[in-house]
């Protein structure tokens, strides 16, 4: 989990020089996060999730949105994730995300089911205050 500084997307040369020199503090683009309602912050980190579902507390105080991303390729064995900021209560807790992972039921039937194994990890980014 952190904050920071972030590097979503490969720059092109040309956006690149453009961009040469310039940083960014995580006060800036939390900036960027207040544009939506004053206040919210931006976490991130990476989960091993070693089961069908894992809560990830995030260290904000409410989540209000996440997303989660593979960090490699899919496989027999985990084929995507899933991330839910439920109702922050008891489900999962305030400022937490559940985050699930998914297998294919078979090689020739791609219909998800609950993962049972360790994937390598999954990115998660989660927004909130």
């Amino acid at each position: 989990m952190g904050y920071g500084d972030f590097n979503f997307k490969k720059l092109s040369q040309s956006e690149e020089s453009i961009l040469d020199g310039v940083t960014k503090t995580a006060s800036q683009i939390n900036l960027l996060v207040a544009g939506v309602a004053a206040g919210y912050k931006i976490a991130y980190g990476t989960a091993a999730v070693g089961a069908a579902s894992a809560d990830i507390v995030t260290g904000l105080t409410t989540v209000i949105g996440a997303v989660v991303s593979l960090v490699g390729d899919p496989s027999m064995t985990h084929m995507s994730s899933t991330v839910t900021v439920g109702n922050q209560t008891n489900a999962p807790i305030a400022g937490s995300i559940r985050i699930k992972s998914w297998k294919p039921t078979g090689a020739n039937d791609v219909t998800p089911i609950a993962a049972a194994g360790v994937f390598s990890n999954v990115a998660w980014i989660a927004i909130g205050t």
